[in-house]
């Protein structure tokens, strides 16, 4: 695991001046604070984070997963198409699988205890002015498998069907707020969140706190995320 992180943040830095460019000019942001922006990854570029990895198979497509979870035995695919894409909005629509298997990690005997989820949504972006932009999605979650729903509750990394809506504020070339809401209807739970994100040619930081109320469970999820994008 340690090596593979490494290995990661090698290549990023050995592609640091690959086609760079300073800030987020010409590069919209893929998500908020959790949930999706309507803009896809330019095609040839890639997001490589510590756990995350993304590429724009073209300018429409883009294909992502995080490493980190196949080690928690969370083994998921993701796909985003961008139905149109320009400087003042944009609408995406896509798909997330996702399989866990306890089974791997714990001796369960004769129980099994896997789910699977299937997860298309739609999200769409739009301009007020120079300096604001507002989310929103829709995202419809299907489970099955030898798990109950409710087991799957436990896991930040697993949402219901949700809506979401979202705010981004741009303070300058490197600097963005945002802030997003989700109702998760099939946990009836609301997922507030807020974070700072920083930007240069190709590093990317967000830091922020979320809070997360479901059912009688009442939590705080800190916002810790960084990555590189850059273009081959």
């Amino acid at each position: 695991m340690k090596k593979l992180l490494l290995g990661l943040i090698a290549i990023c830095l050995l592609t640091v001046n690959l086609n760079s460019q300073e800030g987020f000019k010409g590069r919209p942001i893929t998500s908020n604070v959790w949930m999706q922006s309507g803009y896809t990854l330019h095609g040839g570029e890639i997001m490589i984070g510590l756990g995350p990895i993304a590429f724009g198979v073209t300018e429409n497509v883009q294909l992502e997963t995080n490493l980190l979870l196949f080690f928690l035995q969370f083994y998921n695919a993701s796909a985003k198409v961008s139905i149109f894409k320009e400087k003042e909005n944009a609408l995406a629509v896509g798909a997330t699988y996702l399989h866990f298997d306890l089974g791997s990690l714990i001796d369960l005997g004769d129980n099994n205890l896997t789910f699977d989820a299937i997860q298309p949504f739609i999200t769409y972006t739009t301009s007020i002015n120079d300096k604001f932009k507002v989310h929103a999605g829709a995202t419809y979650s299907y489970f099955s498998g030898d798990a109950e729903i409710e087991d799957a509750k436990a896991s930040s990394n697993v949402t219901g069907t949700s809506v979401s809506a979202g705010l981004e504020y741009s303070i300058s070339n490197k600097t963005k707020i945002l802030g997003d809401c989700a109702y998760d209807i099939t946990f009836k739970g609301i997922r507030p969140g807020a974070a700072v994100l920083f930007g240069w040619e190709t590093f990317r930081l967000k830091l922020g706190l979320g809070y997360y109320s479901m059912d009688k469970d009442d939590f705080v999820l800190p916002v810790i995320d960084l990555w590189w994008r850059f273009s081959l």
